[in-house]
């Protein structure tokens, strides 16, 4: 048995997360994308062009239908796993996005960014709830 490299990104790959049932592995990349990967050994995937710049993160909620981006551009962006539809943009950052993750309830995010701010936002409401 040998590898299977799975091969689509034209730039470096900057964050990986592994969809929570196994299915799917998404990945960030300098090259302004998303890849979501069918966890199988042709790796047929899909991509999400939503970003002007570099995506730095990439993460599935815990059950796995929302996926987040982090992103150079400034912005958190939130998709539904399913359907690949966008559904919503996070914008309040000064500078770049790194990272962005998801509360246990999937209520919240939390995001961490070049501006020196950790910032939560309500998915709901799309709005910023707190800045550290």
């Amino acid at each position: 048995m040998r590898p299977f490299r799975w091969t689509g990104h034209t730039k470096p790959v900057t964050a990986l997360s592994m969809h929570p049932g196994g299915s799917l592995v998404a990945s960030a990349s300098l090259d302004c994308t998303v890849r979501l990967w069918k966890n199988t050994v042709d790796g047929k995937n899909s991509v999400i062009k939503a970003h002007n710049m570099p995506v730095r993160d990439v993460n599935f909620n815990q059950d796995g239908s929302l996926l987040l981006t982090a992103s150079d551009d400034k912005l958190l962006k939130l998709f539904n796993t399913d359907s690949r539809r966008f559904l919503s943009s996070f914008i309040g950052h000064q500078n770049w996005v790194r990272s962005g993750v998801f509360s246990p309830d999937s209520r919240l995010i939390a995001s961490g960014s070049d501006d020196k701010t950790v910032k939560l936002w309500d998915i709901n409401k799309g709005t910023e709830t707190a800045v550290f």
